[in-house]
């Protein structure tokens, strides 16, 4: 073969490869970590209207010790469920201070369209898989540290 056609091949494995990093790269700039006692949570950030109305709907699964971090721009009494999820939930509701102010555990989908309010208004709220809180001892009171 001539050099003219493995520089052509050449590039074209090069933009495909390329092509393929491109289309299977995650934007992890929404992602934070958050620390809880001695444990680190990898969260992915929802802030946007659209990012907290889809939540985790849809996601056949969560990995362990990963989270949903909803950021309220003011403190509130919002209200979560459990639609089009498929697995079960632990919701921690947050005050300003980064303060735990309430759990809601093991919430599954079967409990749709029941809605969840924390008792004391939440700045953030963190979703985690169901069972997690109580199998790392995550209690009310405690303080988190959010590290982008």
């Amino acid at each position: 073969m001539n050099k003219k056609i493995w520089y052509l091949i050449l590039i074209s494995i090069a933009l495909i490869f390329a092509t393929n990093i491109f289309l299977n790269k995650k934007d992890t700039s929404s992602y934070k970590k958050i620390i809880i006692g001695d444990k680190v949570i990898k969260v992915e950030s929802a802030e946007s209207v659209m990012e907290k109305q889809k939540g985790l709907s849809g996601r056949n699964f969560m990995r362990t010790n990963n989270g949903m971090l909803f950021v309220f721009s003011q403190l509130g009494l919002y209200s979560f469920w459990m639609k089009d999820m498929k697995f079960p939930i632990d919701i921690i509701g947050i005050d300003e201070n980064l303060r735990i102010i309430n759990i809601k555990k093991n919430i599954t989908p079967d409990t749709f369209p029941k809605k969840f309010i924390p008792q004391l208004p939440a700045r953030y709220v963190l979703e985690v898989n169901g069972g997690w809180s109580d199998k790392n001892e995550i209690k009310e009171g405690i303080n988190i540290k959010v590290k982008p």
